[in-house]
């Protein structure tokens, strides 16, 4: 972990009883009883939709005896569940969305571990979602090496009118290349390769079907050939984000796997079935679920 990162001003107060941390998003704060109950927690799964949270918790259960599952109060913004060691927590839809999710995250995390390190550091971290492939067929999952922004730069923000934060959207390779050897066999085609994040799912993704287009179909194309020569394979938009946030408190157990439900090469709207769809999605689910089983137990 780099200490040096970590908020001690804000959050060394809360180990010590001097205030409270609300996780305000999630509708809990560090007092409250219900978060005993996560102390265990060896894993946090990210994903946009609610309902695909709610699915992977009640999935989890199953899978481990029937093991409980609890809710926490707050779901007008983000659902989490809690089983057996794994938080589950959406983070609804794009960077902005997402990085208050994954902050709030990062303090319950260091609140449950109590400060430590050792204990921080085995936390394994994962967004799993869906991306548009580039150069890849629907239904492939995407375990991605690195994280850029439409530019193929990491992940910044505004430092007011003065300059930009940075942060490195690389992922671990020792954890995707087992995320990948835990599916060997599955049949599930799986893929690695940097992802792009974009911050607007229209323009930023040089797409000509949005209300808005800025683009022409030989830009489009022009684009989108020069990341694929790039190393990227599927485009999403929480990544970078991701990857940046978990690198700069240095975590080092964290993954992004995504299922393709579109070649971007070869069209902008996706026009698979919901039966596809649906077969899609089931793939990043398993992917992911084998990784859990084969690291947890």
């Amino acid at each position: 972990m780099r200490d040096e990162n970590i908020n001690h001003a804000f959050l060394d107060g809360v180990l010590s009883g001097e205030h409270p941390d609300v996780f305000y998003h999630f509708g809990v704060s560090s007092g409250d009883p219900v978060l005993e109950s996560f102390r265990d927690v060896r894993a946090i799964i990210m994903a946009g939709p609610k309902g695909r949270i709610v699915d992977f918790a009640q999935r989890w259960s199953r899978e481990r005896g029937g093991a409980p599952v609890i809710a926490l109060p707050k779901e007008d913004r983000f659902v989490t569940r809690y089983c057996d060691g794994v938080l589950f927590a959406s983070h609804g839809m794009g960077m902005p969305s997402a990085s208050i999710a994954v902050q709030e995250l990062m303090r319950m995390v260091f609140f449950l571990k109590r400060g430590d390190h050792g204990a921080m550091s085995e936390v394994f971290w994962a967004r799993v979602g869906t991306s548009g492939g580039v150069g890849l067929p629907g239904g492939t999952a995407v375990v991605t090496t690195e994280g850029v922004m439409a530019d193929l730069k990491p992940y910044r923000l505004l430092q007011g009118g003065t300059g930009e934060y940075s942060f490195d959207g690389r992922f671990p390779l020792d954890v995707a290349h087992a995320i990948i050897d835990s599916s060997a066999g599955s049949g599930i085609p799986i893929e690695k390769g940097r992802t792009v994040a974009g911050n607007e799912f229209f323009l930023e993704q040089y797409r000509l079907d949005g209300a808005i287009c800025m683009e022409t179909p030989e830009s489009k194309m022009s684009w989108l050939d020069w990341i694929h020569s790039q190393g990227v394979r599927n485009i999403e938009m929480e990544g970078a984000m991701f990857a940046g946030y978990l690198n700069h408190w240095g975590f080092p157990r964290f993954a992004m796997i995504c299922t393709t439900i579109v070649n971007r090469l070869e069209g902008d709207q996706v026009t698979a079935t919901p039966e596809e769809l649906g077969t899609y999605r089931e793939h990043i689910g398993d992917v992911l679920f084998n990784y859990l089983h084969a690291t947890l137990g």
